[in-house]
């Protein structure tokens, strides 16, 4: 059972990844727009992060998206590279919290334990914190496309695009 539901959560974050970066680019360019309300990222909810002391702590997180460092741009930053790192950072985040609530699906996991009410507990426990888990992933997403909006100002701005 054990292995049976690490292999579950395992399967869930990578194959959540793959199956968002699968889909169709011209899909998920609509459904991973920076400009969604969703995605946008308030001023209150930076000094949160602030406080928090998200900047501090946030590059102690494992990354797997190999194309965007999150530790820093490149010494040549373009427009379409900040474009594509923000839209990277709306899929990331998506991914995230998807895979927080599909976590709840290995509550179905009880069903194969031989009290399942007896377990359910202890499934619903570990669902909660993997799910709880990736929720600083995702605010790190939105953190780092709130910085990276103000880098793209800048540059708009000194390229006269403003």
């Amino acid at each position: 059972m054990i292995a049976a539901n690490t292999a579950f959560w395992v399967g869930l974050h990578f194959g959540t990844a793959f199956a968002f970066t699968s889909v169709p680019r011209r899909y998920r360019e609509r459904l991973f727009a920076a400009c969604r309300a969703f995605f946008r990222v308030s001023q209150a909810e930076m000094r949160f992060y602030r406080k928090i002391r998200l900047p501090e702590w946030k590059d102690r997180l494992p990354q797997y998206n190999r194309d965007f460092d999150k530790r820093g741009l490149p010494a040549e930053v373009t427009e379409g590279y900040l474009l594509e790192y923000r839209f990277i950072t709306c899929q990331a985040e998506a991914v995230h919290y998807l895979i927080a609530a599909l976590g709840y699906l290995s509550l179905l996991f009880c069903l194969a334990c031989e009290r399942p009410a007896r377990n359910l507990p202890l499934f619903f426990g570990i669902a909660t914190a993997l799910g709880l888990c990736n929720f600083p992933f995702a605010m790190v997403q939105r953190y780092n496309r709130c910085r990276l909006d103000a880098v793209l100002a800048r540059l708009r701005r000194t390229n006269g695009r403003a």
